[in-house]
């Protein structure tokens, strides 16, 4: 195949994945007993990278790294390849292949990473992904391979097959997100379902690509965890764990005894009945190949090893005296409930110095310093913080890192963005990627002034700049109301570590 048509015709986003982060994959492995290796120093392959809106930042971020990113749609491939060129970057290669023809050369790679392909694949293809894993992955290397999860896909089924039915495949992508949207609203009035009515609300307002790829595509195959576990065998793969949030975290019961294999055994077997009573519907396991370390359900004793960082806001007057439930807002809109006052100060410390990560030790201190601040009369100890850590952690509130750098700098008198910022907040088509690997919101005016941020121009002249563009848009503002929206964003620019000094 020498391109993939629908992909070259309606390219999936191209986004950061911060699960993906190798520091993030390294963290989630060493709470799984496993030691991997230094994700600041590794070979990174990502299979399916679509433009390298992923993987391009993970090269940028870490220059010691070499980064190859293998893509079919021949349109992405050639404007990852572009993108790369004009950011001047030698660490990484963005190459239009299949990867069930990998080259023979590629040698091995401490992380790879395949998000958004196994289910979409034929079988061939997902026989061919495994192979790779197998034969690519280093010693204790790791492979992160997202998949549908027929627990959760059960339901959905249906709404699938009756957009495959009610569509036209032979019309052009778009033309058919186009049609599918009206087979959408003809069907949130005939069926009842909560689950599917959901569905169809979000996916009216979801981006074309995601409607086309997930529910038009000519696969998209949902597997159990059994299953996908009894594939790994026989590739000679073995599971390490999930990157992704876990509600409920598997704890095993008279495993005292039990062979590390044994007791891996007892825990993939406790996965997939954890599938089934959640309807568990998207994994991002994270493998290994099958002589390497053999790893076992999360411990929160092993946070002592690794950093963390967390973006959290609250509306509410934070108590830090009393354990009543406190509810704590991700910018992506995600809600975390948290009672413990020990945790909530340590969410509170982590945000102030968001976007860099502490370590357990250093979160202690500053969550202590933080009830001190507020007058809170409470003791923590380092237990105390690690069990209540452990669980925020496995929801995603609190992300877990083995890589504390991503300094963030103030905007100063003349501002600057780092190129790779610059660059994709210019190029159309790109998203702006902080520095902790999450997806910038911005407006067309957001991007027009990151783009500006050379360090050549006053916040004086930026805010002179923007006010005579947004008049030109048709938006005639205050100056003065132009000069606090301009340091707003400058500040908003410093937090996601997008600033350089």
């Amino acid at each position: 195949m020498s391109t993939l048509a629908s992909y070259d015709e309606l390219p999936y986003d191209s986004l950061p994945l911060p699960e993906t982060q190798p520091d993030v994959i390294a963290a989630v492995a060493r709470l799984h007993g496993f030691d991997p290796p230094d994700p600041t120093r590794a070979r990174i392959l990502e299979l399916g990278c679509a433009q390298g809106g992923n993987l391009i930042p993970l090269a940028w971020r870490w220059p010691a790294c070499e980064c190859i990113g293998i893509e079919l749609s021949r349109v992405q491939a050639a404007a990852g390849a572009d993108f790369v060129a004009r950011l001047g970057l030698s660490n990484v290669r963005i190459l239009h292949g299949d990867l069930a023809e990998l080259p023979d050369d590629l040698g091995e790679f401490d992380y790879i990473i395949a998000h958004g392909v196994y289910s979409w694949v034929p079988p061939a293809v997902q026989r061919a992904l495994l192979d790779a894993c197998r034969r690519h992955l280093s010693p204790q290397g790791l492979a992160y391979v997202s998949f549908n999860v027929a627990e959760g896909w059960a339901s959905l089924a249906p709404l699938r097959a009756a957009l495959l039915e009610r569509t036209d495949a032979t019309l052009p992508a778009h033309a058919r997100c186009q049609q599918a949207l009206r087979v959408l609203d003809e069907l949130s009035t005939d069926w009842s379902d909560a689950a599917l009515r959901k569905e169809i609300a979000y996916l009216r307002s979801a981006s074309p690509s995601y409607l086309f790829h997930e529910y038009l595509a000519e696969f998209n195959e949902a597997i159990d965890f059994a299953a996908f576990a009894a594939r790994l065998d026989r590739h000679g793969l073995r599971y390490i764990g999930e990157a992704g949030p876990r509600r409920v975290v598997v704890e095993l019961e008279d495993a005292w005894g039990l062979s590390p294999e044994g007791m891996a055994e007892r825990w993939r077997e406790a996965e997939a009945t954890l599938d089934e009573g959640l309807g568990t519907r998207f994994r991002r396991a994270l493998i290994a190949r099958a002589d390497a370390d053999c790893a076992q359900p999360p411990q929160a004793e092993r946070l002592a090893s690794l950093a963390f960082y967390a973006d959290l806001a609250s509306d509410e007057e934070i108590d830090l005296d009393t354990p009543g439930e406190q509810v704590f807002v991700n910018p992506a809109g995600n809600r975390f409930v948290v009672a413990e006052p020990a945790m909530k100060a340590a969410a509170m410390a982590l945000s102030m110095v968001y976007p860099r990560a502490m370590g357990c030790a250093a979160l202690l201190d500053a969550a202590r310093e933080v009830m001190a601040d507020c007058g809170a009369a409470g003791e923590i100890d380092i237990v105390t913080l690690q069990d209540v850590l452990f669980r925020l952690v496995m929801v995603h509130g609190v992300m877990p890192t083995v890589w504390t750098g991503a300094a963030e700098h103030e905007p100063g008198e003349h501002p600057a963005a780092h190129a790779l910022a610059r660059l994709q907040a210019t190029v159309p088509g790109w998203v702006v990627s902080g520095a902790r690997h999450v997806a910038l919101d911005l407006d067309a005016a957001g991007r027009e002034l990151l783009g500006c941020l050379d360090g050549t121009h006053t916040q004086d002249a930026l805010s002179a700049h923007m006010h005579a563009s947004l008049r030109r848009a048709g938006l005639d503002l205050p100056r003065a109301h132009v000069d606090v929206l301009t340091a707003q964003q400058l500040w908003r620019f410093a937090r996601q570590g997008v600033l350089v000094g």
